[in-house]
């Protein structure tokens, strides 16, 4: 086990930063794209029977081409804009505190015999909050299950194990919906102009994934884990761990009661303006699948947040006067500065791929020894995920991954008919199963120092080993689920299902 740790991480070690990742791989189709024009090679795509020659980066057009788009290749980048718009209203909520305190009523209020299931139910959902789901559900859990006589590591581990194996699922459409479906998107359009995957084309089946994984992980956790941890690491009686708990004030449980009304409100409102067969959400044929309607549920979610996030923040006194409102979304703003400038690598990226041609000519090869072998179907399905999850020990960034794998991946599987977002789909477990087993993670450190306050002892090889058995649980429970939702035929989204016709 040592040995593979060490090996991981010597490799992982290796890889340059995110940023810089994508700078080479810019400078990697560059001259790609020359090589391949210079020899004159070409692609048929299949679709439209239309020759498809790769053009030079290089070339009088291809340098006029990168020194005149830098800006508008960033700015025009999918993503950009949704994930802004997503984190200004989602990060109101979080900044005044209130996706704290929902977690904390949420876990805290359980009953022990629903502990488990409760921890993962709201780490799972919990990713909205992004790293306060980790800061804050570790600690709380492991306190939680040694205040009820049961193995805090346990309890440390089923909040571990819902935060990060479990992230790309939710009952609720996060940032990480509108960040994969900007760069799935970008993708598509290498092969279709007009392509457009909404933060919501996954939601059927990441939503019903999260109760999937709660049962496996409670399973897991209370079967095999906890147990083996009673056995090889003993917590002594004299172990006293201060971990902050604070009661919610008066002030809280108006804030939290407001938010439940004001959620209410909300709902019924759109609910009444999406109803009538002439609503303005409604397509022409007074239809919802496709219609303005599920074009509109970024802005309908930030306008959600902010309500709820004001409706707290004003109630807990967080919220004093108008200027208040603007600073709490700068505060929010301000995390995504790392995110935004990979983004300008990223956008780079992939308008290089775009422009030269060159990511549907290797779609359109790559496709066609897909074709050729038989390789389709649901083999394909499953070693596309066992791929993902792989190359995520490695990169646990997930959009730098996605943004890796999507030009490449999304435009090939369209070609023999996949749905862009059903490979979306497929990444996302992947993505998020092998999280809690890497040492690249960020959180990984994280959770053992919280596990080491009850055994200052532990080592990463125990941490390892303790997170191993819910990670290939979730890879493979999730991928079954997949495959049972493919063979039922059921739509992933409204209106997606797996192949494109």
């Amino acid at each position: 086990m040592q040995a593979v740790l060490s090996a991981v991480e010597r490799a992982g070690n290796k890889l340059p930063h995110p940023f810089i990742l994508f700078v080479i791989l810019a400078g990697v189709v560059i001259v790609v794209s020359a090589l391949l024009s210079m020899f004159g090679i070409t692609a048929l795509n299949p679709k439209t029977d239309a020759e498809v020659a790769v053009k030079s980066l290089l070339s009088g057009d291809g340098i006029e081409f990168m020194l005149t788009s830098v800006v508008s290749n960033f700015v025009n980048f999918p993503p950009l804009g949704l994930i802004l718009v997503v984190m200004f209203g989602i990060g109101l909520a979080d900044k005044v505190g209130l996706m704290s305190k929902l977690m904390q009523v949420s876990v805290a209020k359980a009953p022990p015999s629903l502990l488990t299931f409760a921890v993962f139910m709201a780490g799972i959902c919990g990713s909205i909050a992004s790293d306060a789901n980790y800061l804050i559900l570790i600690p709380l859990a492991a306190m939680l299950y040694h205040s009820v006589g049961r193995h805090p590591i346990a309890g440390a581990a089923a909040a571990y194990a819902a935060a990060g194996a479990g992230y790309d699922a939710s009952l609720f459409v996060t940032v990480g919906d509108a960040l994969f479906s900007g760069i799935t998107t970008d993708a598509a359009r290498l092969i279709d102009s007009n392509a457009y995957v909404s933060p919501i084309d996954n939601y059927y089946f990441v939503a019903c994934s999260v109760f999937v994984l709660a049962v496996v992980g409670t399973f897991i956790i209370d079967k095999v884990v906890e147990p083996r941890l009673q056995r090889t690491l003993k917590i002594g009686d004299n172990v006293k761990v201060d971990v902050n708990h604070d009661e919610l004030t008066e002030a809280e449980k108006r804030g939290l009661k407001r938010v439940g009304w004001v959620t209410l409100a909300y709902v019924a409102l759109v609910i009444l303006i999406v109803l009538p067969d002439a609503s303005p959400l409604r397509n022409s044929d007074g239809g919802l699948i496709p219609s303005p309607f599920l074009k509109s549920l970024v802005p309908l979610m930030f306008g959600y947040f902010v309500a709820i996030g004001l409706t707290y923040g004003i109630t807990v006194g967080k919220i004093l006067n108008a200027k208040d409102v603007p600073q709490r979304m700068a505060e929010a703003a301000s995390d995504l500065a790392p995110t935004l400038v990979l983004f300008f690598a990223i956008a780079q990226f992939i308008a290089y791929f775009r422009w030269s041609e060159l990511g549907q000519f290797i779609a359109i090869e790559g496709s066609n020894i897909l074709l050729s072998t038989g390789f389709t179907g649901l083999p394909l399905v499953g070693a596309f995920i066992i791929m993902s999850a792989t190359l995520n020990v490695f990169m646990t960034s997930g959009s730098a991954q996605w943004a890796l794998m999507a030009p490449v991946f999304v435009p090939m599987l369209m070609l023999v008919d996949f749905n862009p977002a059903f490979v979306q789909a497929m990444f996302r477990i992947g993505d998020s199963s092998t999280n809690i087993i890497s040492p690249m993670s960020p959180y990984f450190s994280v959770a053992l120092v919280y596990m080491q306050r009850y055994k200052p002892d532990m080592g990463i090889g125990t941490l390892i080993a303790t997170m191993l058995p819910l990670a290939l649980s979730f890879l493979v429970a999730w991928t079954a689920f997949l495959l049972i939702w493919l063979m039922l035929d059921l739509p992933i989204a409204p209106g997606v299902y797996m192949m494109a016709n």
